[in-house]
């Protein structure tokens, strides 16, 4: 698989800042403690909110009192919004392998195998789509 690691924690630091805000803590969730709880080094947390930002779904601001928050109310937003802008046009299985053996045969084979992962990927993506933050916090609350 092509997708990164990049893309769970991105879901998890949505979450992560929609709870710590609805619950009052903050208007603006600290970069620092968002990383340290979220065990994501700083770098990779620091693209991660840059990719959020730039997709809309998240807002930050510098300074004492600053840091992110959702940009939209956590029932917009969806696993596929988060997906997309932290794995931009990158496909889910690579689909270049060149084959030495030629003919009708293996030419058909790769293009079954290949209908078959474009199809997984849909599908994946269908999934995504129908998921929101909102969905994933209202099960922290279930018994």
């Amino acid at each position: 698989m092509s997708y990164s690691l990049s893309f769970s924690q991105a879901i998890f630091t949505v979450l992560f800042v929609g709870d710590k805000v609805e619950q009052g803590f903050y208007d603006f969730v600290p970069t620092k403690e968002l990383s340290t709880a979220l065990n994501i080094p700083n770098p990779s947390a620091v693209k991660i909110l840059g990719n959020l930002a730039s997709a809309g779904i998240i807002e930050t601001r510098e300074g004492s009192r600053g840091g992110v928050r959702l940009a939209k109310l956590a029932q917009q937003i969806t696993l596929l919004d988060v997906f997309t802008a932290i794995e931009t046009g990158k496909p889910m299985f690579r689909q270049d392998h060149k084959l030495r053996v030629t003919g009708e045969k293996p030419t058909r084979a790769q293009q079954s195998v290949y209908a078959i992962l474009t199809d997984a990927e849909t599908a994946m993506k269908t999934r995504l789509a129908q998921t929101t933050i909102a969905d994933l916090m209202a099960t922290f609350y279930k018994k």
